[in-house]
């Protein structure tokens, strides 16, 4: 022990924050027409209105994760929490699976069971976390953790049962779904639902990123700085709960980006959570927006057709978090 309190991070002015975003909704606005303009087929105004929505969905999927992963890491004081652990996507799957099922069994196309199953799996399955995590209105990180592990276990247990019944072909649409993908557009009324889910989520993050801060200090610290400490828990699992089952909603399963992504913009401004806030979101938006732009193009130099984004953002997630656990292990032996 060194004896050394623990500081809080040194805070922007509110200009200078206003001034960052501005700076980054720039460059992700430049980035998306960039992508816009690069694709297999040639350029007309249909296909490019058609890449602007998936370029759309894929900023709100990667804003999303990035942010939720950031406010879990804030809430849970600790560096390997992310939005999936929450048990949110295997419950997407169950959703996903079952829709599937129902689809082909009846007739009715994907859009109308997929996607709103999914979401509704999504959500049933953070109010079984929250369910068992909580006790008196109060959520114990640790047993938050383990909760979503839990579920994780029990949701793959169901989804392989669900196997013995569904047609083999279902099996390789579903396997396609889970690696994550904006290949299979969502029905038009999903897009705006989770924009607002999204935004919203994104915006309440921000708002508690003060408290975020002197919960990093510890949960006596931040009470005493007059910050409800066990109803930010509640707030922030329940808002990142909802901000991914709308990521699920739009594109499956993307592991590694709400994991790395606040890693990477600690490293550029520092441990203020409202900062984090910020960039968390735009780079998160602008690295998934590139390299789904690079899936959908693939197929002019491997000709294997479209690459599933999550493949690219779990090679690059993989070595990145290595490295980053070797440095941070390696730091604190010396």
């Amino acid at each position: 022990m060194s004896g050394v309190e623990p500081q809080p991070p040194q805070l922007l002015s509110r200009r200078k924050l206003l001034l960052r975003c501005a700076i980054l909704l720039g460059l992700t606005a430049v980035i998306a027409l960039l992508c816009s303009l690069v694709g297999v087929v040639d350029l007309s105004f249909p296909v490019w209105k058609a890449r602007m929505v998936r370029l759309l969905s894929g900023a709100l999927v990667g804003a999303g994760l990035a942010v939720g992963g950031m406010g879990l890491q804030g809430i849970l004081r600790n560096p390997l929490a992310e939005p999936y652990i929450l048990g949110v996507s295997s419950g997407a799957g169950v959703g996903v699976l079952i829709g599937m099922g129902l689809a082909d069994a009846m007739g009715l196309p994907d859009w109308m069971t997929v996607s709103v199953l999914g979401f509704v799996g999504a959500l049933m399955t953070c109010a079984v976390v929250y369910g068992i995590a909580q006790r008196r209105g109060h959520l114990d990180p640790y047993v938050l953790l383990l909760s979503g592990v839990i579920v994780n276990a029990f949701n793959g247990a169901v989804m392989l049962t669900i196997y013995l019944f569904v047609k083999p072909y279902i099996i390789s649409a579903f396997m396609h779904w889970v690696i994550g993908t904006f290949a299979h557009r969502p029905p038009f009324s999903v897009l705006p639902l989770s924009a607002v889910c999204i935004i919203g989520g994104w915006t309440v993050l921000f708002l508690r990123g003060s408290a975020f801060n002197a919960m990093g200090l510890g949960d006596d610290v931040a009470r005493s700085t007059g910050v409800p400490v066990h109803w930010v828990r509640i707030e922030t699992f329940l808002v990142v709960g909802l901000m991914t089952a709308s990521c699920v909603a739009l594109a499956g399963p993307i592991g590694f980006l709400g994991l790395i992504v606040p890693h990477i913009c600690r490293l550029i401004v520092g441990p203020d959570h409202r900062s984090l806030a910020l960039f968390s979101g735009f780079i998160g938006a602008m690295f998934l927006m590139t390299a789904d732009t690079l899936c959908r193009t693939a197929d002019r130099w491997i000709n294997i057709g479209e690459i599933p984004v999550g493949i690219v953002t779990a090679f690059c997630g993989a070595p990145f978090f290595i490295f980053l656990l070797r440095r941070r292990w390696g730091g604190e032996r010396t």
